[in-house]
């Protein structure tokens, strides 16, 4: 699968990409775009009711930052994500049926507390990395017992390639446990394989996710993320994954993302040379070669 990054940086959001347009060698064209717009926010309110996660977030970071000055809002302006597609007869359900896309910040910046976060039962969640972590653990979970249907069924059929099909099946996880206790060795910690959710073990002294370092957290994000995928053709964006990541975890963080899933293709902004010295060199693009003024 082929993918051409396209890039177009406003002057008022220096630093944020505005439009990406993704074109597949089977000639189909998505195209994301960022984009202004202002609304009553008498609208934006009923959006919010309505379940807009979108706009409840923005609305809780409205009050939050005005206070009682809110209520004397009439209209706002605010960012939204779009997605339009070059062909008009595909929908994004059709798209996402041939490529599944997954974004990864990787900026652990403390929690606000929606009305969703105020639901958790779980104290431990308290900075945006956390939060990512919470979800995937649960999406973890559900990856363990499709992998255990898949399984299941195998010894169902009469298939002379039953083990080549059993290994194959059970080789993407058993490779993620595996590398997440080689990144981590240097600091003692192992993956406990008698958990379905993924803790450790550190001197026989159980360790959640939630109590790692910033960069731990981030690796477990970003490896998990693809593990889940199940190896279906994927779309992976990366914003500065370097963030709080070892010079040797860097090193190798591509490598690891393509064995989990040889059908991944990675897209990320970075300033770390590092991430790419390794075989990706030739993969590189500058920004200022791919964007124009607005």
């Amino acid at each position: 699968m082929l993918g051409t990054l396209i890039g177009r940086i406003p002057d008022d959001y220096l630093g944020l990409v505005e439009k990406i347009e993704l074109d597949f060698d089977n000639k189909d064209r998505v195209i994301y775009e960022y984009r202004e717009v202002k609304d009553n926010i008498k609208n934006i309110e009923a959006k919010a009711e309505e379940g807009d996660r979108f706009s409840e977030k923005f609305l809780f970071d409205l009050k939050e930052s005005l206070g009682d000055s809110y209520g004397k809002i009439l209209s706002a302006k605010f960012g939204g994500h779009y997605i339009s597609f070059e062909n008009p007869e595909r929908g994004l359900d059709d798209i996402h049926k041939d490529v599944n896309t997954n974004v990864i910040s990787t900026f652990d910046n403390s929690l606000k507390l929606s009305e969703s976060v105020k639901k958790l039962s779980n104290d431990e969640v308290k900075t945006e990395l956390d939060w990512e972590i919470y979800h995937l653990q649960k999406e973890y979970l559900d990856y363990q017992l499709n992998i255990n249907k898949r399984i299941r069924s195998l010894f169902e059929e009469e298939d002379q390639n039953i083990n080549k099909k059993f290994t194959s099946l059970q080789y993407p996880q058993e490779r993620f446990l595996e590398i997440i206790d080689d990144l981590f060795s240097k600091t003692g910690k192992k993956i406990n394989r008698d958990e379905n959710q993924i803790e450790f073990l550190l001197n026989n002294r159980e360790i959640k996710c939630f109590q790692l370092s910033s960069g731990e957290k981030q690796l477990i994000i970003i490896l998990l993320t693809v593990l889940i995928q199940d190896n279906k053709p994927s779309i992976l964006f990366m914003d500065e994954p370097e963030i709080s990541l070892h010079i040797e975890w860097q090193k190798k963080i591509i490598q690891y993302i393509r064995e989990l899933n040889p059908n991944v293709q990675v897209i990320m902004a970075t300033h770390s040379p590092a991430l790419v010295m390794e075989g990706w060199m030739d993969k590189v693009f500058e920004v200022r070669d791919i964007t124009v003024n607005k």
